[in-house]
């Protein structure tokens, strides 16, 4: 293990693999890049240096490269994101989990790297967003272990919007710097796939 997670408390990634891509056309987590790798690849290698473990949370096939990942099945009673994060709480409950979506392949060590400097030793989780009185961006964010009581009143209410919590007091969202902002996007259709540089 080296330096950088020596100093950091436990922190585990959650990334997001079970989406339907509907509107891509095929799994978003297996597209491959300039370089040859998939998304999902891609990811777990930016992410490596900066977590104590990674997991994946969907029934999407994955290259054989990564069949050393750990799975978590998703949870039949819940939809969307909430169900990996929450499916990570309940599995490990006490570190604090990096959640992320596969088809965000503009993400940036440095992203990571703020992202990581700007959790609040008083929140329960670090939800950026892209403007000042903007929405949040609740992928690619910080949840600590006392978060998951939010996400289970989510799950119990049949609300999946996991944006939710940051309506919470306790949930710090911190305006992400303009020149890390695209690390935020989404590439969900081929005609965003066509206009991007991965």
């Amino acid at each position: 293990m080296d330096t950088m997670k020596q100093n950091t408390p436990l922190i585990r990634a959650c990334l997001l693999i079970g989406g339907r891509s509907s509107r891509m056309g095929q799994p978003k987590h297996l597209i491959r890049g300039a370089t040859g790798q998939t998304w999902v690849e891609h990811t777990v290698e930016l992410l490596e240096p900066y977590v104590d473990e990674i997991v994946l949370s969907g029934k999407g096939d994955v290259p054989e490269s990564l069949s050393h990942i750990r799975r978590i099945a998703d949870l039949p009673e819940v939809a969307g994101p909430l169900t990996g994060i929450l499916a990570a709480m309940r599995w490990q409950s006490d570190c604090c989990w990096l959640l992320l979506a596969c088809d965000m392949p503009n993400i940036t060590k440095e992203a990571l790297e703020w992202l990581l400097a700007s959790r609040h030793p008083d929140s329960y989780g670090t939800v950026p967003r892209l403007s000042a009185g903007g929405f949040v961006e609740p992928l690619l964010a910080l949840y600590e272990p006392q978060a998951r009581d939010y996400f289970e009143e989510l799950a119990s209410s049949g609300i999946f919007r996991i944006s939710r919590v940051a309506k919470r007091s306790t949930i710090f969202t911190p305006v992400v710097p303009d020149h890390l902002a695209e690390s935020w996007r989404n590439i969900n259709t081929p005609e965003q796939l066509k206009n991007s540089d991965f």
